[in-house]
């Protein structure tokens, strides 16, 4: 019998056979197989590898770069530099002033006219404008201005247009029995002067100081009061026949603005004198504007620092102007050295102070 039970032996001969015949092609298969599948995972391992790398090197160059900027950022020096404010460069200075007036008067001279100037005042902002002739003859040349008092409710000084100067006086008996300098009579207004603050006799240490106090101010009965020294400027500089107009513009002084005025403190022993009078025995002479607590300042470097800590100034007559102080001089707090700071301040009298100090910073 071929057959046992239901074995098939001569089928298991011919698969064994044929095992046998192709062992060479299934071990090679297999093997291939192999390769695939390790290199599969080997791709995919290597790709996160390449990843992680690359994330690695985007991170690091994002460190670089922050790391750079800090860098810049710490070696970033602040300076400042301080000047000189508008508000100080736009008032005039008496050198200015005497330029623009030998340029007027070399006009006025070049075109055969005897008046220079043309005095405007402006009744509602109780100032006056003094303009300077041009080559066409016009007054077109703003030259300085002045406070004034014009007069109070009541006694209101006259709006006017194109009236001329003419009497002067040194001191002038006034209609209340008091006495101004340097008067200057407006023709045609019924007693209308440029003149002084009052006195209460002729003498130039008798002056009422509360009434100097309200230049600026509605004030006179009438006439125009200026501070000795502006009512002399008038006085010395513009001739009999100088043109005269008195307007109300409230909103606007002038083309100089309206410039400030010193106040005399009523308790001063000195409070008779007019601070502006340029006699020599005038005791306000002796005296100027002066910076107090300014000196050598040391910090950290990377320290805040304020420059005006614990500095002050007063005027001439005494008068606080702390608020007035500047300061000029370029330093920075980033790093260490010594740097020169100047402060500086100026009155209204134009009488100035300065004091140089070091800031040290270590």
């Amino acid at each position: 019998m071929s057959k046992k039970g239901n074995i098939n032996y001569k089928y298991l001969r011919r698969r064994k056979s044929w095992i046998r015949r192709n062992m060479t092609s299934v071990i090679i298969a297999a093997v291939a197989l192999v390769v695939i599948i390790v290199a599969v995972i080997a791709g995919v391992l290597i790709g996160k590898n390449i990843n992680n790398n690359d994330n690695k090197n985007q991170t690091n160059v994002v460190d670089n770069k922050a790391s750079e900027v800090s860098e810049e950022t710490t070696d970033e020096v602040n300076w400042i530099e301080e000047t000189v404010p508008e508000s100080v460069k736009n008032v005039q200075t008496q050198e200015e002033i005497e330029t623009k007036m030998a340029e007027t008067e070399s006009i006025a001279k070049s075109i055969g006219s005897t008046k220079p100037y043309f005095i405007k005042v402006n009744r509602a902002a109780n100032c006056v404008t003094v303009y300077g002739i041009d080559n066409n003859g016009e007054y077109t040349r703003p030259i300085i201005a002045f406070a004034s008092s014009c007069g109070r409710a009541g006694q209101e000084t006259p709006l006017v247009e194109n009236y001329v100067t003419s009497d002067k006086y040194p001191w002038r008996l006034m209609v209340d029995g008091t006495y101004a300098q340097y008067a200057t009579r407006i023709a045609g207004t019924d007693g209308i002067l440029f003149h002084s603050i009052p006195y209460n006799s002729q003498s130039a240490n008798n002056l009422e100081e509360g009434q100097y106090n309200k230049i600026g101010d509605y004030a006179s009965l009438g006439c125009v009061r200026l501070c000795v020294r502006d009512c002399k400027w008038i006085y010395d500089n513009c001739p009999a026949g100088t043109g005269v107009t008195i307007y109300d513009d409230a909103s606007n002084p002038g083309p100089l603005g309206k410039p400030e005025s010193i106040k005399i403190p009523e308790n001063s022993e000195y409070a008779g004198w007019d601070p502006t009078d340029p006699r020599e025995e005038n005791p306000w002479n002796s005296f100027s504007a002066k910076i107090s607590g300014a000196a050598d300042i040391k910090v950290k470097v990377g320290e805040s620092v304020n420059l005006l800590n614990g500095v002050t100034a007063v005027d001439t007559c005494g008068n606080d102007i702390t608020n007035k102080i500047y300061v000029l001089g370029k330093y920075t707090v980033d790093e260490k050295g010594t740097y020169e700071i100047t402060y500086k301040v100026v009155d209204a009298l134009g009488r100035s102070d300065e004091v140089k100090v070091n800031l040290v910073v270590e």
